[in-house]
């Protein structure tokens, strides 16, 4: 049977641009959320999140990436062609999951499956067109717009990322809520073993740090209102909300012989994945867990691993009251008995939630246990909450050798996901 191995990764966090510094952000048990800096959010019940240093935007000199593919970037924001802070996170963590796998054009014939959030247009856009109570598209902009007002279109990335490194293979976009990301490896893993394709490179981004969809968020209530570092409480007892991030991650998934025959070194094989739908409300989970659990259930199967060799899970852990509750019995549920000793934990408290770029982020966080035998800290959980009744890491990072590890990763309208990696002898 093919089996699909990760070869290279690539991320963009609000501890800044680079995987190295997002693993080195988490190995020293940092929290990276703070005072919003990019717009003024202080009309909204939130003025927090996990931003993307402002400074690093810009700075070629930051992104330690080849010149001519550092070049391509910063000639796209000259000619203000990026101006969707999600394509640019996009096309800095793919052109470093494919540095980082030492390819070239000779894997022109490489695919594509990355996961993007849906926001697409300007706040700054729109009002000009609001005339008394409604938007009015139909009469002259009280002041001069661009002619496409959009963000951009939802495979802008997608074109850019393949023009940049030259790949001429299929290309997949998915949307799936926070559940994209992770669904994008699990796509690019499956055209792999099924033969479909030998090299993708794979994974999600997402910017919701902007008025439109920052103030949409707090219309909902979902982020936390305490306005300080340590808003999001993963699995605390004190939680109530989450705190928006953004960024990005991306992986060069293969073929172990194809990595075989370049003389790449794996970083990770990835064993199984499942997915399932709650059917239940748009904008919570089901509180008993029950599609979560068989998600996981389904990863495990398609992996032929029996619960007790899971050695670590990589919650969705949101921070959100009726989350981190539903998450906690699912697990418990999906690994039974087995779930009592396995460590959890979520990287949320410390970087925000990416929304659909969650579960790639997560996922890079992953690879630490593997690299170097270190499973990532909860920022900010310091009170143990009975309704979650898990091995929660606390916030400093534990010391432990695993060779299993399972990332959960749960989206609006229901959307699960589950996605396992081993580590590679």
């Amino acid at each position: 049977m093919t089996r699909a191995v990760i070869t290279g990764v690539g991320a963009v966090s609000a501890f800044g641009v680079g995987a190295r510094r997002l693993w080195d952000g988490l190995l020293a048990g940092r929290c990276a959320v703070g005072p919003l800096r990019s717009f003024d959010a202080s009309a909204f019940t939130s003025q927090v999140g996990g931003e993307v240093p402002p400074g690093e935007r810009s700075d070629p000199s930051s992104w330690n990436l080849p010149a001519s593919t550092g070049a391509f970037i910063a000639d796209l924001q000259k000619r203000s062609l990026l101006r969707d802070s999600k394509v640019l996170f996009a096309l800095l963590a793919a052109a470093e999951a494919w540095q980082s796998a030492g390819c070239g054009s000779k894997d022109s014939d490489a695919g594509l499956s990355i996961a993007y959030g849906m926001e697409q247009a300007f706040l700054e856009d729109l009002v000009p067109l609001i005339y008394g109570d409604r938007l009015d598209f139909t009469r002259e902009a009280r002041v001069g717009l661009p002619e496409i007002r959009i963000r951009s279109v939802f495979d802008q990335a997608s074109s850019l990322i393949a023009e940049m490194l030259g790949i001429t293979g299929l290309s997949l976009a998915h949307a799936s809520a926070c559940a994209g990301g992770a669904l994008a490896v699990a796509q690019a893993a499956s055209l792999v073993e099924r033969g479909l394709a030998s090299m993708v490179l794979c994974g999600a981004s997402d910017s919701m740090l902007n008025p439109m969809a920052f103030g949409g968020m707090c219309r909902l209530n979902a982020p936390s209102p305490r306005n300080s570092p340590d808003a999001c409480r993963p699995f605390d007892r004190r939680r109530d909300g989450l705190v928006i991030g953004e960024g990005a991650a991306m992986f060069l998934v293969e073929s172990e012989e194809r990595a075989r025959r370049r003389g790449a070194r794996p970083l990770a094989r990835i064993l199984g994945w499942g997915s399932t739908q709650d059917a239940y409300r748009l904008t919570a989970p089901r509180p008993d867990g029950v599609p979560a659990q068989r998600a996981m259930e389904r990863a495990l199967r398609r992996a032929r691993l029996a619960p007790e060799q899971v050695g670590y899970v990589n919650a969705h852990g949101t921070g959100t009251p009726l989350n981190d509750s539903a998450e906690a019995r699912a697990i418990r549920a999906a690994l039974g008995a087995s779930a009592d000793p396995i460590p959890v934990s979520s990287i949320k408290g410390a970087i925000g939630h990416l929304m659909a770029a969650s579960g790639a982020i997560e996922l890079a966080s992953c690879l630490l246990p593997f690299s170097r035998g270190v499973l990532p800290g909860t920022a900010n959980h310091r009170e143990r909450d009975p309704e979650c009744s898990v091995e929660v890491i606390g916030e400093a990072p534990r010391e432990k050798r695993v060779e299993v590890v399972l990332s959960n990763s749960f989206g609006f309208g229901g959307q699960n996901a589950t996605v396992i990696l081993g580590r590679f002898e």
